[in-house]
């Protein structure tokens, strides 16, 4: 449960809310916490029951290329693959410029904080976190457990003093305090707001519609179906991490938001959005997004509290980075193992079970693309990760659907729960058809206007080259082997050994 809460990064939506509250002026925060968490809920179970027919690690990759094609199931979990060390490069600034940067701008050492918030120096930073990450790994799940463990304990004491900070400030203090060192008024923020066409008040319709950018911070909830090869009792355990990860994140997102919304003021975080947002001269904060962790908070208590709670706070961007980590070479072992890629990469460590060859393969080309998310464009692209994770969810469901019938032998074999069903009803085909819906739903809302603007055809491109380029990769692989007498699908006829 612990790994997928961190792929989720509790906590991120204190960053998260800010672009909730800028696209969709009214949006009630806490209400759209809530909302999320029975729709993950469900699309967890799906992914749940389906791990316990082939628990084996890669997840949806294994499922998708034993009932639709090998092709299909390397091409998602190639996007997951780019997708997850793409997210990873990403959080590498993350930690250097709002988390690092703003501890020491806040404590007086403005020259450091500088100094740690410019490229060169989060390339070193990501440089040695890549190597001490592989160091971790490289010892097992249970010291990456352990570890995570540890970092998840922090996120969530953090957490609480946040909490229970944001609960004893209340509006009126943070209002003089926002007031004493900022230059700005708290009264005229949510005036000057007002004037230009910010709603004033929460709107429901406003909160039906934010709710699927919310949704897109609880992505990850399944993510330990990549390592169900490791997983003792399967159906038990999956069920467990996946649901018990949904309600957790779930409630601490809804807590974190109502605490904010008590400690700040529900309406003047979403007028201080909407000013951001519109690029009005009257908001003249010193950072272009008022995120509530890290800028906001530093106005509602003492220097030292800000400071605790933000290195908290950071343990989640840290964690999140080694679970991404532990998807990418899960993925590469599983393909590695089918021959879809070099057998050399799922060379196993005899003593710590650790795939030890695709964790450096995965470390290289992570430290390698760091170089890309830094100093070129190439993160841009990765805007429509929404849709690229809602089309792998669909394409996943709709092998669910195909699994009884194309492989029965394997189907027979399965759970009881796998096979079970409500009055006519299979239980996984359910399930699967309501992937397929709230997958929809949330590709078409992750491309509406209000979210993305007018799309963009480069980055739409990029986004389905994703998917061009892993079956590419795939068909090359695949007429290699068939040219040394070896056809690769055979492979596929059978699920993986445990």
């Amino acid at each position: 449960m612990v790994f997928n809460l961190m792929v989720m990064a509790p906590t991120a939506i204190l960053v998260y809310g800010v672009w909730a509250s800028m696209i969709w002026p009214g949006v009630h925060l806490p209400t759209t916490a809530l909302i999320c968490i029975p729709i993950s809920l469900v699309v967890g179970l799906f992914y749940a029951v389906y791990s316990t027919t082939m628990p084996r690690s890669g997840g949806d990759y294994v499922w998708a290329s034993r009932t639709l094609h090998p092709a299909i199931g390397f091409m998602i979990s190639f996007c997951m693959f780019m997708i997850v060390l793409g997210v990873a490069g990403s959080y590498i600034p993350w930690f250097t410029q709002w988390a690092l940067s703003p501890m020491l701008e806040a404590n007086g050492y403005a020259d450091a904080a500088a100094l740690v918030a410019t490229n060169e120096f989060s390339y070193l930073f990501a440089l040695l976190f890549y190597l001490i990450v592989a160091a971790i790994l490289s010892k097992g799940s249970k010291v990456m457990s352990y570890v995570l463990g540890i970092m998840f304990g922090l996120v969530f004491v953090g957490f609480i003093m946040y909490s229970l900070t944001m609960m004893t400030t209340g509006p009126a203090q943070f209002a003089a305090n926002f007031n004493a060192q900022t230059g700005m008024n708290y009264q005229a923020v949510i005036d000057k707001a007002t004037e230009l066409g910010f709603p004033g008040k929460f709107l429901v319709d406003a909160t039906l519609l934010g709710f699927s950018f919310t949704l897109i911070n609880f992505l990850g909830f399944h993510t330990s179906v990549y390592l169900s090869g490791e997983v003792k009792d399967v159906r038990r355990s999956q069920l467990i991490a996946i649901a018990g990860a949904v309600i957790v994140f779930g409630l601490i997102s809804w807590i974190a938001y109502e605490v904010t919304y008590y400690g700040m003021g529900g309406i003047f975080v979403g007028a201080l959005s909407y000013l951001a947002a519109s690029g009005d001269p009257s908001y003249t904060l010193p950072f272009a997004q008022p995120f509530f962790m890290p800028y906001l908070y530093r106005y509602a208590v003492s220097t030292p509290v800000y400071t605790f709670v933000l290195f908290c706070w950071s343990m989640m961007i840290l964690a999140a980075i080694i679970t991404y980590i532990v998807i990418a070479v899960r993925l590469t072992f599983a393909w590695s193992f089918d021959r879809v890629l070099p057998t050399a990469l799922s060379k196993v460590d005899r003593r710590y079970g650790t795939p030890y060859m695709a964790l450096i393969f995965v470390t290289i080309v992570a430290i390698l693309l760091q170089i890309a998310w830094l100093w070129t464009p190439l993160l841009s692209y990765f805007a429509y990760i929404p849709l690229v994770w809602m089309i792998m969810q669909i394409i996943t469901a709709i092998s669910a659907l195909a699994f009884p019938r194309v492989r029965k032998d394997i189907y027979e074999k399965s759970p009881a729960i796998a096979r079970a069903k409500i009055g006519p009803f299979p239980v996984l085909s359910t399930l699967a058809v309501l992937a397929i819906i709230f997958g929809l739903y949330i590709a078409y809302a992750s491309m509406q206007p209000a979210m993305i603007g007018a799309i963009n055809p480069s980055i739409l491109t990029f986004s389905v080259g994703l998917f061009v380029l892993g079956l590419v990769i795939y068909f090359i692989s695949s007429l290699y082997h068939r040219k040394i007498g070896i056809p690769l699908e055979l492979s596929f006829k059978e699920v993986p050994p445990e």
